[in-house]
């Protein structure tokens, strides 16, 4: 090879080079839920996309995108499609806080989303309300409730919980839990409420976020997990707790976060 077409394949190499590398796209609802992420970026770039912030750079040396998708369905929605559609990462991680359902749980605890699940769609007649699977864009309805998170994600989360030493907000030491994330356009905050979650569809934690970007995610093919650490435990006592732990619950799961990245290619 003559030195002119060395130096011509240089720029090549570089652009195959950064193609093939792997690239995580990283979301949480709030700024609490992302600090500890954009803190340890390294490298450290703003772009906007959308008309909203991201975040590119290096975590456990690994390439990510960081993101704030905002609280609810819709604004995590569309959070989601912008990114998906403008980085086109490999993956999709969702961190943050949640209201703990399963009886045993305690603020700080965290909940690895196996499936996800959308509690406040489908429709009201004369018996009360009756749940509906999630519609397709093109339209129709899948058959299923419930959305699975990619099953090596999960498994990789699960190896990554433990080896992280997180905070002890309550009177143990947080417990790791895998299973249903419900999610829905609502703070749940009543005992009544959260039991019905826990023992009709064994949700171990609620949110307002995750299967709305499991939804997304299903659709366009991109792998995804939802993470959670326990903020509070869905009743009368929720905001109160939520105001209390939000900060020690979110650093929790962004911790684990950090922990899942080593545990990627």
């Amino acid at each position: 090879m003559d030195l002119k077409s060395l130096v011509l394949s240089i720029p090549l190499f570089f652009f195959l080079l950064t193609a093939q590398a792997q690239r995580t796209a990283i979301l949480g609802a709030l700024d609490q839920e992302i600090e500890i992420l954009l803190d340890s970026l390294r490298g450290k770039k703003e772009v906007y996309r959308g008309g909203l912030p991201f975040y590119l750079g290096k975590l456990q040396g690994k390439k990510v995108v960081v993101g704030k998708s905002g609280v609810g369905k819709v604004n995590a929605a569309y959070t989601t499609a912008i990114l998906l559609d403008r980085f086109q990462p490999d993956q999709v991680i969702f961190t943050g806080v949640a209201g703990g359902l399963h009886p045993e749980a305690l603020p700080g605890d965290v909940v690895i989303g196996t499936h996800l699940l959308q509690f406040d769609f489908g429709q009201i007649d004369s018996l009360g309300f009756h749940l509906s699977p999630f519609r397709k864009l093109e339209g129709g309805r899948h058959e299923q409730l419930l959305i699975a998170s990619d099953s090596l994600l999960v498994q990789k989360a699960q190896s990554a919980a433990t080896q992280v030493s997180f905070l002890s907000i309550s009177s143990r030491v947080p417990r790791v839990f895998s299973g249903v994330i419900a999610t829905g356009d609502v703070f749940v905050s009543d005992q009544a409420t959260a039991q019905q979650l826990y023992q009709d569809h064994t949700a171990l934690a609620t949110e307002m976020e995750g299967a709305a970007v499991a939804h997304l995610c299903r659709s366009l093919g991109v792998p995804f997990v939802v993470l959670r650490s326990c903020s509070d435990n869905a009743n009368q006592n929720a905001r109160v707790s939520f105001n209390q732990f939000v900060r020690p619950a979110a650093i929790n799961s962004a911790s684990l976060v950090l922990h899942l990245l080593e545990e990627l290619d």
